[in-house]
């Protein structure tokens, strides 16, 4: 004689009691437990081989159950259209007896299904007859006398039927069948009286996409979860603002739940050449990614793609200042840096103890010492370092009354005004005796002298005219008649004139 429902329920968990205490393992097939459930795709599913166990998770299945899990199946739907939900689950064999519980996990997912809060417990029934009497179909459906929202358990509480049950489209549901018999037998499960929508026709298609900055990596979103089994890299493609077609290397599910994934990381085959609009479409090269209702993947999503020039480093530069003076460190006064990406700058000075953050490729020095700048993408890709030694010295100018080119001692061969370098754009012109020029230049600090040869220059007393571009600045001059400081005047240019020593 077939034993009430709450007798069951006792020795279902003392025989599950005894599995776990006795040290045996029970191997589930994924689809007994919710995360492995099957994607209902069509109004009529058949069981034909009942499963026997509980798989990996000993789930939540509803009050009427009495919480127990017994020789489970999980299968999960979207609603795609307001209505109402029935299904008739229709055993194979009419002596088989067949509860379920059904969970709304649009927001907690299957790790939510046992706190109401998260995926609510919306159906249950357990309903049953003791033998010889079959127990025959159950499940939500008015027309066959459905009432309430939970019904059971064994016969004590009725119908076996449930009300139909109002969805609304974007609702994920999941239904979890159990084989109290534990008989072999299958079952049809026919959602033909349902008015709302159930099943996903919608094609797979990227929802959005992005990558790292260097342009090499892809993050693929799509609108919905597809079968693993049916990606590989030839699925997705890239085209560029021309038309042109970029392939990739690999690819990788991020988001693997059980055999289902939407987002994927592809690796790039090849190099972006210039920033534009690019598309990810799905690709039917290798038949397309498929959902589990063997919908086909198409469509694309745009994405404004930006190369991004990694900047130039350099070693750490001489800056020599005369005293009181500041010079202006400016990136591109060493290395011209790409003038098509944006760079950020983070100077460093190792006298003030702290980086000074400045978006702009020049400072201004603020004492002796080295200044450090770090050059970076934005975003923070690629990056540079470079360097200023900044130095004060004397930069008084030196005037030579006497030069000894030719007697072989290679010293003191040329007329050479020491410290000039630091005022570009100072002239100078020697004459002879007779007021003859034999030499002029027209940056003359830039130049190694003059260092006449003897068919040029035979021994006796030039003159030069020297005209220093001293702008706002002193200029201090030591020659052979002692030291002597300038001050500037309406004229940017101090004109000197003097006379020295040719001896070979």
């Amino acid at each position: 004689m077939k034993m009430v429902k709450n007798e069951r329920f006792f020795y279902v968990f003392a025989f599950f009691f005894v599995l776990i205490t006795s040290g045996q393992a029970v191997f589930a097939q994924t689809i007994s437990d919710c995360s492995g459930a099957v994607v209902l795709c069509g109004d009529l599913f058949t069981e034909t081989e009942a499963t026997l166990n509980t798989g990996d998770v000993y789930e939540y299945t509803g009050a009427c159950n009495a919480s127990l899990e017994q020789s489970s199946l999980w299968y999960t739907f979207t609603v795609q259209e307001d209505g109402l939900l029935s299904f008739i689950i229709d055993p194979l064999n009419p002596m088989d007896d067949y509860d379920w519980g059904l969970f709304d996990i649009t927001t907690g997912g299957c790790e939510g299904i046992g706190t109401p809060l998260l995926s609510p417990e919306v159906g249950c029934n357990s309903f049953g007859l003791n033998p010889p009497e079959p127990n025959g179909a159950t499940g939500i459906s008015s027309a066959n006398g459905g009432t309430g929202s939970s019904n059971g358990p064994g016969n004590l509480n009725g119908p076996a039927f449930n009300a139909d049950l109002p969805v609304v489209a974007g609702e994920t549901y999941a239904l979890v069948v159990m084989n109290w018999t534990n008989s072999l037998d299958g079952y049809d499960i026919d959602f033909g009286q349902s008015t709302a929508s159930l099943y996903d026709e919608e094609q797979p298609a990227p929802a959005s996409y992005e990558s790292d900055c260097a342009l090499q990596q892809f993050t693929v979103t799509l609108n919905e979860p597809v079968l693993i089994s049916t990606v590989e890299p030839e699925d997705f493609e890239l085209e560029g603002p021309a038309g042109e077609l970029y392939g990739f290397d690999g690819v990788t599910a991020m988001d693997l739940a059980g055999d289902l994934a939407a987002v994927f990381e592809l690796e790039l085959d090849g190099e972006i050449p210039y920033s534009g609009t690019y598309f990810m479409r799905l690709s039917d090269v290798s038949n397309g990614v498929q959902d589990p209702c063997g919908n086909v993947g198409q469509g694309l999503s745009a994405l404004d793609l930006v190369v991004l020039e990694p900047p130039l480093s350099w070693d750490a530069q001489d800056v020599v200042l005369c005293p009181d003076d500041a010079a202006t460190l400016t990136v591109n006064s060493v290395v011209i840096q790409p003038s098509n990406t944006a760079y950020t700058y983070v100077w460093s000075y190792d006298m003030a103890g702290a980086p000074m953050v400045s978006d702009a490729s020049a400072m201004e020095s603020i004492g002796d010492g080295v200044y450090n700048v770090t050059i970076s993408t934005d975003p923070p890709c690629f990056s540079a370092e470079g360097a200023f030694n900044v130095m004060t010295e004397e930069c008084s100018l030196t005037l030579p009354n006497v030069i000894t080119p030719g007697n072989g001692d290679a010293l003191n061969n040329a007329f050479y005004v020491d410290g000039l370098q630091e005022w570009p754009g100072s002239t100078i012109r020697i004459y002879n005796r007779w007021g003859d020029l034999l030499y002029s230049s027209e940056n003359f600090g830039a130049t190694a002298g003059w260092d006449p040869q003897v068919d040029e220059a035979a021994e006796g007393t030039y003159y030069y005219e020297l005209r220093i571009l001293q702008g706002d600045d002193e200029v201090t001059i030591e020659s052979v008649n002692g030291e002597q400081t300038y001050i500037p005047n309406d004229d940017p240019y101090l004109v000197i004139t003097g006379m020295f020593s040719l001896l070979r």
